[in-house]
């Protein structure tokens, strides 16, 4: 029996010795702590049962047939173990190839090892603790076939980033965003999954949430523990977190500005009480009622933890850097859900009319992702020890 598939010899006697990219499989087979070996025939280098899959035979099958033609034992493949790019091999005959390597773990069943074909010199059962002397390659396969992993071991691209351990929590915990329906929530549930609730008041939408069931922590992107005389450090770290997208923190104006009836008085408030020293935004102004409403219900006494949040600080931690792209656009929206994917949130699905857009969507994400980490007590504060103004509630923004 030849070595060389006769789908490989048309080929070569077309393009002679010139370098072929083919597919191979290794079948890792154990018995116990042993590993079936085969001594090659032309090169006298023990190896796993190897071999060439025929057009269109799937791979698993290759590697079972292999160890038949080769070994006369009956295997079963278990699992992919590990793929591969073996190196440039130039044959004796002087045919160049490089392979492609699918290795399988596999499991003996039945058949006495032995010489079944000419490919190989000697076939035996080898403690995979004592083996011969084998190439580097080889010994990597056969600790692939061996591991207890459930993932087969591949090469990962030089520049490709660590992997992220996924972070479930231990009870449901839910992400919290203004919108113009009033508030859109994400709750993640013990699983990891991800839904919308949606509803005119905060206390509603929480209590809406619990309808199904009880949620731990609530994150909500607006400002909690509000100023008296200054601006908040919660704000000014925050903003050092987003090179380059500083801007979408604004600063959050005293308690007297925020109670104020208009905005050229909140403006005369906010200066009365820093001394001068700052007025305050439209934008900021323009969420008075929100930060109002969300102030009252905290000092209700809710029932779960209740922690600030600023989405944009969460997208840069998940992506490792601010995220530039507008959340409004389309580019912008791609970075984020590709952030939130990364981490293990699956966005859900957004349609228009459902009182919130979807960048609000992916802000409740984004905030959910920060009240994960808060439930499992690995969030992080800026500033690291909450301010405390006149109203008992500590300011600080978590990520």
């Amino acid at each position: 029996m030849s070595p060389v598939p006769d789908f490989v010899v048309a080929i070569r006697e077309k393009i002679g010795h010139d370098p072929l990219w083919l597919p191979g499989v290794t079948a890792v087979v154990r018995r116990g702590d042993e590993v079936l070996l085969v001594k090659r025939a032309d090169n006298g280098h023990w190896t796993p049962v190897t071999g060439i899959p025929d057009p269109g035979e799937e791979p698993a099958v290759a590697a079972a047939r292999e160890a038949l033609e080769e070994t006369g034992t009956r295997i079963r493949v278990d699992r992919l173990a590990s793929t591969a790019v073996h190196g440039e091999v130039v044959h004796a005959n002087g045919d160049r190839a490089t392979y492609l390597d699918l290795t399988f773990a596999c499991t003996w069943l039945e058949g006495e090892a032995h010489v079944a074909d000419d490919e190989s010199s000697d076939v035996r059962w080898w403690p995979v603790a004592a083996l011969p002397e084998m190439s580097d390659v080889m010994l990597e396969r056969i600790a692939a076939g061996f591991s207890d992993e459930g993932a087969a071991r591949f090469v990962v691209p030089p520049d490709q980033p660590p992997p992220v351990e996924v972070l479930t929590p231990d009870v449901p915990v839910l992400g919290v965003d203004a919108c113009p329906g009033g508030w859109v929530g994400v709750l993640i549930d013990t699983a990891g999954r991800a839904s919308v609730f949606v509803d005119a008041s905060i206390s509603g939408l929480v209590a809406l949430v619990r309808e199904r069931t009880p949620v731990a922590v609530v994150a909500i992107d607006i400002p909690i523990g509000l100023p008296d005389s200054s601006g908040r450090l919660a704000d000014a770290e925050a903003r050092r977190q987003l090179a380059g997208k500083s801007s979408s923190v604004f600063s959050t104006p005293t308690r007297t500005a925020l109670e104020a009836g208009s905005y050229a008085a909140a403006r005369a408030a906010n200066l009365a009480a820093t001394g001068g020293r700052t007025s305050v935004s439209a934008q900021a102004y323009a969420l008075r009622e929100k930060v109002l409403e969300v102030d009252a219900w905290v000092r209700s006494r809710p029932g779960a933890t209740v922690i600030e949040v600023h989405p944009e600080v969460s997208f840069a931690r998940m992506a490792g850097s601010p995220v530039l792209a507008r959340k409004k656009d389309a580019d912008g929206v791609a970075a984020r859900r590709g952030a939130l994917a990364v981490h293990g949130i699956v966005a859900p699905p957004w349609f228009r009319g459902a009182g919130f857009g979807e960048d609000d969507l992916l802000d409740a994400c984004a905030a959910a992702w920060s009240a994960v980490r808060h439930s499992l007590g690995v969030s992080e504060s800026f500033p690291a020890t909450p301010e405390v103004f006149s109203d008992g509630i500590p300011a600080a923004i978590r990520v």
